[in-house]
């Protein structure tokens, strides 16, 4: 019996180890072999999964109450399809050693020994972060499996803010990071010296099995909106109340004024003023007189002295090799929001400046989430647009030289806004394929909060929504085949074409892009030449998740669109259904098509192979479409796994299976691997106490240094990586 439930988004951190799904309907498949490792974010150490509960035990405010979905500690769920008519589960939390840190420092999880308090970690926004600790590295977004020297089938789990960390597939424990700590470059400001930095890096590095190269990213971004988040995330380090009443007065008059100048200054105004009320506070003082220079420097104005990028290649050496990326005339390249994506040809390298907002600025734009007022103008201020187009930089993989400093890009501009790619291997002629995913006037980055209202009926939003995110749709989305000219750094338009559909006789559309698979996608044994069938996920429409702050973002008649406001708004009254459906890349059309009942959620999904072929059939839709999916019956959710035909997904699940034990609730991305065997300790395993103790005599207090010091000696260093002796 699976416990049925009123909130969708009920996530469980339980480890599971051989636990054998219930087939609700249906059989399951006895020719389909290998291992899905999906990723999740399932609440914090202090949350006990999901949802994040209104009030702690004690009965006071929950300060993580309401935090976006996506914001957890990683939470890998692999599927074992090698026992015939069985699905066979495990599930662990990945714990790197931030993460023992925030058990150490919570008062909840560790109230008999508050010597470390003051170094607790709190969740900002898409960010878990200690003032004085620095970032968590969640790990909760992906994977990604690849092969040595050695031979062995390893894995990677990817977050955009933090180092990967290679993992155990078999055991999945997390076995080392990948990197030393002072080979990366931090993602906040100098002065800001921590001992879990944040690493801006990619949560999509990419694994050439033909050349056995890691590829992954670094950059640092420095913006007016990111020192202003800096400011903000500064008058919260020593946490004052009388701090948050005196801004709470002050909100009152800001929250009905348009976001201009003049208002900006009075913000800095006000800021000027509680720093002299405070300055008796040395530390506060010394915190907000740094940071607020460096507000009236740059406020309004974008500066690139610090806009870095750095391209990583690593091959399973302790430290990896690193160029910085340039453009054609030697000059820094500045991202505007993320580098979530990277993708690669046979010569190529394709960097993509992504449209979601995973950094500083959106990391830290609600610096009093427990406080809806403070919260609510702050988002007002912060929260900026993303651009209806998006960039990528083309790197020629054959000017890769060992021993150099820099390498140049081709900076190409693709006509929509895109978050998730992927590239044909093969470039003929220098052409590069991209096959993309285009969520057109949507914001991943932002999320459902219980201020929002819902635009359309301006009721407030359902509760069971909170930390959703954002995907009421301003536009409708798009897929994308790109064919971009890499010698000359040329989007050739007249070869690339762009699929959206409104209406479909196979019940197909394109309503909120989301997640895709295909077959062999992410393979550390084989490249895909051309990628000719896609399966894709989107999400539909709904009043319920379209909120007016969304609305207002992105109503712009300025922006680049397909249908104006109006239309949008109509639509999303009659709403649309989840769908998977399956697109031919060769015709860049609709070829098959299942809708889920309304109500119901689909969220990852992956291709699994059939262990042998089936004649006639073309390979990449010669096998099964496994999907998370929260059914909606009778006014309750479930957690359910469906198993789809990948040639006849119209017929519906061939089986769906759950389990009591089995909570999920929004999961993320996966990946099919034909082994998961464990591993032997690699070369490349760093000993994590030697790897802190640099970052540790960073610390510029010496009371502080001491403190967290100990508590690294007592909580942190204890716990063991690499592979035990067993």
């Amino acid at each position: 019996m699976i416990p049925d439930r009123p909130f969708p988004f009920i996530a469980s951190r339980k480890e599971l180890r051989n636990v054998a799904l219930h087939v609700l309907e249906g059989a399951v498949p006895d020719d389909w072999y290998g291992y899905v490792f999906l990723n999740t974010a399932a609440g914090t150490v202090n949350s006990d999964g999901l949802p994040y509960k209104r009030t702690l035990p004690n009965g006071q405010a929950n300060q993580e109450y309401a935090s976006p979905l996506i914001n957890g500690d990683g939470y890998v769920i692999r599927f074992d399809f090698n026992h015939g008519g069985q699905v066979v589960v495990n599930t662990s939390l990945l714990c790197p050693p931030c993460y023992h840190a925030d058990v150490a420092t919570s008062p909840l999880c560790n109230p008999a020994d508050n010597r470390f308090w003051r170094y607790a970690f709190r969740s900002f926004g898409l960010a878990r972060i200690s003032p004085l600790l620095g970032t968590r590295n969640q790990l909760n977004t992906a994977f990604l499996p690849f092969r040595l020297q050695d031979n062995e089938w390893r894995m990677l789990a990817t977050f955009d803010a933090g180092r990967p960390f290679e993992i155990d597939p078999a055991t999945l424990e997390c076995i080392t990071p990948i990197g030393e700590n002072t080979f990366w470059h931090s993602g906040l400001p100098p002065f800001m010296r921590q001992p879990f930095e944040m690493v801006l890096t990619t949560a999509h590095p990419v694994y050439d099995p033909e050349t056995r190269e890691v590829f992954s990213v670094n950059f640092t971004k420095t913006t007016k909106a990111l020192m202003q988040a800096t400011t903000i995330f500064a008058w919260n380090l020593e946490t004052l109340d009388e701090l948050e009443e005196e801004l709470e007065r002050k909100v009152e008059g800001w929250l009905n004024r348009d976001i201009e100048i003049d208002l900006v200054e009075e913000v800095e105004e006000a800021l000027h003023k509680i720093r002299k009320a405070i300055e008796k506070r040395p530390v506060v003082s010394r915190w907000l007189h740094k940071l607020q220079n460096w507000w009236y420097r740059f406020v309004g104005h974008l500066y690139s002295s610090r806009n870095k990028v750095y391209l990583v290649r690593w091959t399973g050496q302790k430290r990896p090799e690193a160029w910085e990326v340039t453009d054609q005339q030697g000059r820094s390249i500045e991202i505007r929001h993320n580098m979530h994506q990277l993708g690669f040809s046979k010569d190529y390298l394709v960097l993509g400046d992504t449209n979601f907002k995973f950094s500083f600025d959106i990391m830290l734009n609600n610096p009093f989430p427990h406080n809806p007022k403070i919260d609510a103008f702050f988002r007002k201020l912060l929260s900026g647009v993303m651009a209806d187009y998006s960039t990528v930089y083309l790197i020629d993989r054959r000017t890769l030289k060992p021993g150099a400093k820099k390498v140049k890009a081709k900076r190409v501009r693709i006509p929509s806004e895109t978050v998730h790619f992927s590239v044909n291997y093969d470039n003929p002629e220098g052409k590069v394929t991209i096959h993309t995913a285009h969520n057109c006037s949507a914001c991943p980055a932002e999320w459902l909060r219980p201020y929002d209202t819902e635009k359309i009926s301006g009721k407030p939003v359902k509760e069971e929504l909170y930390g959703l995110i954002a995907v009421g749709q301003m536009d409708i989305g798009k897929i994308g085949k790109c064919v971009i000219d890499a010698e000359k750094g040329v989007f050739l338009e007249e070869e690339s074409r762009f699929l959206h559909i409104e209406e479909d006789p196979t019940g197909a559309h394109t309503w909120a892009v989301g997640l895709y698979t295909y077959r062999d996608m992410l393979s550390p044994e084989k490249n895909v030449e051309d990628i000719r069938y896609v399966y894709w996920q989107s999400y539909g429409l709904s009043q319920e998740r379209l909120t007016s702050f969304i609305y207002k973002l992105y109503d712009s008649p300025e922006r680049q669109r397909l249908l104006p406001v109006e239309d949008i708004l109509e639509k999303t009254k009659q709403g649309a259904p989840f769908v998977l459906f399956c697109v031919d890349t060769g015709q860049m059309k609709a070829v098959d098509a299942y809708c889920f009942d309304e109500g119901t959620y689909m969220w990852s999904l992956q291709f699994v192979p059939r262990r042998e072929p089936t004649p006639g059939l073309h390979p990449q839709q010669d096998g099964y479409i496994l999907c998370t999916v929260l059914p909606y019956r009778e006014g309750r959710y479930t957690s359910e796994t469906w198993i789809f035909d990948a040639a006849k997904l119209a017929q519906g699940p061939i089986a769906r299976l759950g389990h009591p034990e089995l909570l999920f609730g929004f999961t993320i991305h996966s990946v099919w691997v034909p082994e998961a065997n464990e591993v032997t300790n690699p070369p490349y395993c760093l000993d994590i106490k030697s790897d802190y103790l640099p970052m540790l005599k960073g610390i510029k207090r010496r009371k502080h240094r001491q403190a967290i010091t100990q508590l690294f000696e007592e909580y942190v260093f204890p716990h063991e990586y690499g592979k035990r002796k067993r």
